[in-house]
């Protein structure tokens, strides 16, 4: 399990790294979705969630891997604004799922999201098709 929370995930935009699992972001997140990541967890989970739930996830996820602010705007407002959120919303539970519990087949604090980004655990999504 990854003590970092990073994974590389194929979405609408690519191939992309994602992380929450910093102090920062999970207050962000929190802050945004005006509730605890366990609860944006379980929304996403139960098909009760918010636009933030969705939208936030995604955009800080981005930030944690490694991505400037401006382009991980850029990428949500192309890529998640403008497109169904239901095609994101399994991206933005595995964003949140590996920041609680780590990412399986990740070596332990070997490097830190920054420096991981070939690294952890790659999966694909619904919304991989979608045109860039």
């Amino acid at each position: 399990m990854s003590a970092n929370g990073t994974r590389s995930i194929i979405w609408a935009n690519g191939e992309d790294v994602f992380c929450i699992a910093k102090v920062g972001l999970i207050l962000d997140l929190e802050e945004k979705c005006k509730c605890g990541i366990a609860t944006v967890m379980g929304r996403l989970e139960g098909g009760a969630w918010h636009l933030n739930d969705v939208r936030e996830t995604i955009r800080l996820g981005l930030i944690g891997g490694g991505m400037t602010p401006e382009k991980a705007m850029v990428a949500v407002k192309r890529h998640v604004d403008e497109t169904p959120l239901g095609v994101h919303v399994l991206l933005a539970y595995e964003i949140v799922k590996a920041a609680i519990f780590g990412v399986p087949d990740d070596p332990v604090g070997k490097e830190s999201p920054a420096e991981a980004k070939g690294t952890g655990s790659s999966t694909t999504t619904d919304a991989s098709d979608a045109p860039k």
